[in-house]
């Protein structure tokens, strides 16, 4: 399922992880949400809960079998988009096969 906002054009599961909006996140997947997908760059939502070091929804989407090794279009993997000061963030893939 990809419900897209009528603003940005984005999909509504990407709207929700860059709000933080964990609750909304847990919701869109419950009603279908594809948690692989896409935006125009590549970036999953994933990608983008790493980038603004929303912690626990990374957490979420790790725990539903989001795939850590998905590169954008520019060969990025949702773990170097992680701030190193995000140091919670960055402990969450260790071990998981990310860089």
């Amino acid at each position: 399922m990809s419900v897209r906002c009528c603003v940005t054009g984005m999909a509504a599961l990407h709207e929700a992880v860059l709000s933080g909006n964990l609750e909304c996140v847990k919701l869109l997947i419950k009603y279908g949400a594809d948690v692989e997908q896409r935006d125009e760059n590549g970036w999953s939502a994933l990608h983008m809960a790493c980038s603004d070091g929303h912690t626990e929804i990374a957490r979420y989407l790790l725990s539903l079998g989001a795939d850590t090794e998905a590169a954008n279009d520019d060969g990025e993997v949702p773990s170097d988009m992680i701030d190193p000061e995000h140091e919670e963030l960055l402990q969450l893939f260790t071990g998981k096969g990310a860089d």
